[in-house]
């Protein structure tokens, strides 16, 4: 077997005219992760005894002949993803006669136009990718004969319309992926039918109407139905046991934490973030143990924060912020891992494989070995996780998701001092606290926080000076106590805190120092803090004295207001006289 392999190099600039013609037996291509360009040579035909082709991640433009399948009776693998390929995808593929087709991946193009129809009847395809085009039309009408399907990634394309019964000519669909398209109706009655589902992901459509009962038949690892109108609630029967990673954001869901989570021991991504939950947390949250991001903003949850989330050792992401939590941050949460590996699992945020069942093709030929591990790469996705950190909502996969960690608790109702165990969650990277109630000095605990590169302390009631032990946070790149009760100086300007502005100390007027300004400024909002109050002793030495002055002035207003009342009343002034001489010996 002829095999060329010179894939993730810096190979540049255009394939000759000759290529194909001077390796007339060549069986594999992969000149994958490079920066070639142009279009594709005429010349890359010559070669029919081609089994596998792989120009993805280049920057190939133009379009793929008619004729392109047709000239490949061996192909089994074809992957040209991620280039700026345009046009329609060539109605040849896989050609009736030959049928050897198992994987083709044109996703991240420029393809348009609806599913070719010759496509469509290839049975033996096992994996079809064609994710981020612009392609259109209904998906797998009912002369769909993909019996072999075991992957179908459609995403972020432009089909619409309800999904068609066809699909069900797959009954051996392992994941199906129809994100970001212009879906409509209910999720059919027959979803239920799919026995080897077990990735579904149905995200960014217009689908409507509750879940049907059917759904509980399937056995999911991940489920993702986020930005659908799928409310008020799910079914209860829904089989959660064996999920390991469940996105529901903005599905219109209302009332109480759905009593299927109880069940999902396996659970590592929970996403319930903008619906309209309600009611407290469920002390049962914290017995999922496997759970390493916990996503519950944008509802109406209220009461206390339960101390059985710090059960969840395994957690490097919590987000409750934007709800109506009350009551005091636990001091336990000093328990959770927040990025300490050495206790959270490794590997648990990428996405369940669904692998094959056996490394053969439809003709009973062992499938080669390095067809057979780029086509498990491609049946295996990243987790995707959103968080919030330095003031960007993010999107974090692959290896950066198995590192970040992070902590939201703003927009509540949170109230009493911030625990001291919070600063010892030294391998946190982002932790908000914002928009709460707390009151009570900053902890010098947080000088601990090593790997910390977002803190938000904002808009709160907290008082006393900022530590200055904070300005050995070498990783802080984001920090904000601003509109707080804080007083004295701002720490010093120099390593990471020499690139925060004003906006970080704003709203503290009894804050001064750079970069507010100088603290012996009276102009602006550099006032000195208040003097301390006297002692004991000099304030009732004060009230004595004020009392004197006082007494000695009320005494005289009164002694000169009767003298002068005397003298303006002649009647008054002989009654007073008289009076004196009958009861002063004095005056007689």
């Amino acid at each position: 077997m002829l095999l060329i392999d010179v894939s993730s190099n810096s190979l540049g600039g255009e394939l000759p005219s000759y290529f194909g013609s001077i390796f007339p037996n060549l069986n594999s291509l992969n000149m994958s992760r490079n920066f070639l360009q142009g279009r594709i040579p005429s010349s890359m035909c010559h070669p029919r005894q081609l089994m596998m082709i792989d120009l993805s991640n280049n920057r190939f433009i133009g379009e793929l002949p008619s004729y392109f399948g047709s000239i490949f009776p061996r192909l089994e693998y074809l992957n040209m993803s991620r280039n700026s390929i345009k046009g329609r995808i060539p109605s040849s593929l896989c050609p009736t006669s030959t049928q050897t087709l198992l994987s083709v991946d044109l996703s991240s193009n420029k393809f348009v136009g609806e599913l070719p129809e010759q496509l469509m009847r290839c049975q033996s395809l096992w994996q079809l990718f064609l994710s981020n085009n612009s392609l259109s039309g209904h998906v797998l009408p009912r002369a769909a004969k993909l019996s072999g399907l075991s992957h179908l990634s459609l995403a972020n394309n432009r089909f619409s319309g309800e999904i068609s019964s066809g699909m069900l000519n797959s009954s051996f669909l392992r994941m199906l992926d129809l994100s970001n398209n212009k879906f409509s109706g209910p999720i059919p009655n027959w979803i239920g039918g799919f026995q080897e589902l077990s990735i579904l992901i149905l995200a960014g459509n217009s689908f409507r109407g509750t879940l049907p009962l059917s759904f509980c038949k399937l056995e999911l690892e991940y489920l993702d139905l986020s930005g659908n109108d799928l409310g008020p609630s799910m079914p209860s029967c829904v089989n959660a046991s064996g999920i390991t990673h469940l996105h529901l954001e903005r599905i219109n869901l209302r009332g109480p934490l759905p009593d299927f989570l109880h069940d999902a021991s396996s659970m590592v991504t929970l996403d319930l973030r903008n619906n309209a939950f309600s009611g407290v947390i469920p002390s049962w949250l914290g017995s999922l143990s496997e759970l390493r991001a916990l996503l519950l903003a944008g509802n109406s949850f209220d009461g206390l924060i339960p101390e059985e989330l710090c059960q969840l050792r395994s957690i490097s992401m919590m987000d409750l912020s934007h709800n109506k939590f009350s009551g005091r941050i636990p001091s336990c949460f000093d328990k959770l891992a927040f990025g300490n590996y050495s206790q959270a699992p490794n590997g648990t945020f990428q996405m369940p494989r669904a692998p094959f069942l056996l490394p053969f093709n439809n003709y009973g030929e062992k499938i080669p070995m390095h067809i057979y591990l780029e086509m498990l790469v491609q049946a295996s996705s990243p987790e995707e996780v959103e968080f919030t950190s330095k003031y960007r909502h993010e999107s974090y996969t692959g290896l950066v998701l198995e590192r970040m960690s992070g902590l939201d608790l703003s927009c509540n109702n949170l109230s009493g001092s911030i625990p001291l165990q919070v600063g010892y969650l030294g391998e946190i990277h982002s932790l908000n606290l914002s928009y709460n109630h707390l009151t009570g000095s900053i902890p010098v605990t947080f000088s601990n926080l090593d790997q910390i590169e977002c803190l938000d302390l904002s808009h709160n009631s907290l008082s006393g000076e900022i530590p200055l032990q904070l300005i050995e946070l070498y990783s802080l790149s984001t920090f904000s106590v601003a509109y707080n009760n804080l007083s004295g100086r701002t720490p010093e300007q120099n390593k990471q805190f020499g690139t925060f502005t004003r906006e970080s100390y704003e709203g503290n007027p009894y804050l001064c120092g750079p970069p507010l300004g100088t603290c012996n400024s009276t102009e602006g909002s550099t006032l000195a803090p208040p003097p301390p109050p006297p002692p004991a002793e000099h304030q009732e030495d004060s009230f004595k004295i004020a009392f004197a002055w006082s007494f000695a002035g009320s005494y005289a207003v009164a002694f000169l207001g009767t003298v002068l009342f005397l003298c303006l009343s002649s009647h008054y002034r002989t009654l007073f006289f008289n009076f004196l001489y009958r009861h002063v010996p004095y005056f007689r």
